[in-house]
């Protein structure tokens, strides 16, 4: 039986906007096979869609709208807001564009339920409009804290992680980071001692679209790794060292590739 007041794990989805892709995101959370579970939506000042409205023609308890505060904006902000108005010890990021798929509460529900604090991540599935078949992303990387140190191979849209461990990494995210905040969130997460399990399913699928966060921005996003990498004491490193700790695919992937090199590359690094 669904109980609303208590479920199992909440889905934490900021929005602003874009109501198909938040009505596509929630109606993939009412096809889970787990059906104990809440959608917790944080309305980020939507000027251009009425998000409450949508909410409530879905009809379903178990899908919730909080509005944003006023002077609060972003998607730091929005996971903060979910996260405190979220009812379950388990908590899984939803992005408003992207799709879940049907065993993923179920999933999350299995790994997450410890008192020890962890953080899962999983494969994802690619997809545009124009391809909307898509296809999964080929390379998995286990988790390694030595590479975690240098590079975000989680894959963002496709974690789950229970209070314990966002208590541990300090109970909030990083505002003052304009992008990259998960990856933040990761390594305050790695350095407290969290549990961090990749798990080898797909649980998520990602839509690629000209309008992504970090769609375009390069090098915006290297400067807040930069930024991130200092706040969080990440020794200098040459970015060839992940070749002792990278699957051969994924060092390829960035090693061969200029603008992944570039991403992720430390600027403070000096050859001796």
């Amino acid at each position: 039986m669904v109980n609303s007041d208590h479920p199992l794990v909440s889905f934490i989805t900021p929005a602003r906007n874009r109501p198909h892709e938040l009505r596509a995101a929630l109606a993939s959370c009412l096809c889970q096979s787990l059906e104990n579970w809440e959608a917790v939506v944080v309305d980020d000042h939507s000027d251009q869609a009425d998000l409450a409205a949508l909410i409530k023609g879905l009809n379903d308890p178990r899908i919730r709208y909080v509005k944003q505060d006023l002077g609060s904006s972003g998607e730091a902000a929005g996971r903060e807001k979910a996260i405190a108005a979220a009812r379950s010890n388990i908590l899984i990021t939803l992005d408003s564009d992207d799709l879940n798929h049907p065993h993923r509460a179920a999933d999350c529900l299995e790994y997450l339920s410890t008192d020890s604090p962890r953080l899962i991540y999983t494969r994802v599935r690619l997809f545009s409009s124009s391809k909307p078949s898509g296809h999964v992303k080929p390379v998995f990387q286990p988790f390694s804290p030595q590479l975690l140190e240098m590079m975000n191979f989680i894959t963002n849209p496709g974690t789950g992680f229970n209070r314990a461990a966002y208590r541990a990494a300090g109970g909030f995210y990083n505002r003052r980071l304009a992008l990259a905040t998960d990856y933040d969130q990761y390594l305050r997460m790695s350095h407290a001692g969290v549990s961090i399990l990749g798990v080898d399913r797909t649980h998520v699928s990602y839509r690629k679209h000209a309008g992504a966060v970090t769609a375009g921005r390069t090098d915006a996003l290297h400067d807040a790794v930069m930024q991130l990498r200092i706040q969080n004491n990440v020794q200098p490193f040459p970015i060839e060292a992940i070749r002792a700790h990278a699957l051969p695919e994924l060092c390829r992937n960035v090693l061969d590739n200029p603008e992944q090199r570039a991403l992720w590359s430390d600027d403070r690094w000096i050859n001796p």
